[in-house]
C-alpha cells in the first residue's frame, strides 16, 4: 500500500525510513554578511566553478580544489573541439560544392574558437 494524502491510517514502517534517507542532514543555518565587492566575488567564483552558492561554499569547507575547476575547463574545452571537428566536416562539404564565401565564414569561426580554446589556457 502506497501512502499518499488522503491515507489515514498509520503509514507502514518501510515508508519511514525511506523519508529518513531522503530527508536532509543538514540542519544547521549560518548566515554571513558580505560588503558588495565580496558578494560580486562570490557570484563570480561560484558562476566560474559551476556550482550553486551553496555546493561552492561547501566545497571550500570540504578543502575545494582548483582540481575541479580545471576539470569543468577541459569539458568546455572538449565541447569546442567537438564544435570544430563538426565545422571542419561541414567545411569539407562546402568546399566539395564550392561554395568560397560559406568556406570563408567557417574558417574564420574555426579561428575564432581556436582563439578561444587558447585564452582559457592562459
Amino acid at each position: 500500500v502506497l501512502p499518499h494524502k488522503f491515507y489515514y491510517g498509520k503509514f507502514p514502517s518501510p515508508y519511514f525510513e525511506r523519508i529518513k534517507l531522503i530527508m536532509r542532514k543538514r540542519n544547521i543555518k549560518i548566515n554571513i554578511f558580505l560588503n558588495k565587492i565580496e558578494k560580486k566575488m562570490l557570484i563570480e567564483k561560484f558562476n566560474k566553478a559551476k556550482l550553486s552558492q551553496f555546493d561552492f561554499i561547501r566545497k571550500l569547507i570540504n578543502d575545494y580544489t582548483k582540481d575541479d575547476v580545471i576539470k569543468n575547463n577541459l569539458e568546455e574545452k572538449l565541447q569546442l573541439l567537438k564544435i570544430v571537428g563538426d565545422l571542419y566536416l561541414l567545411k569539407k562539404q562546402i568546399d566539395f560544392l564550392n561554395y568560397s564565401d560559406y568556406s570563408n565564414f567557417i574558417t574564420k569561426q574555426i579561428r575564432n574558437i581556436h582563439n578561444i580554446i587558447n585564452q582559457t589556457q592562459k
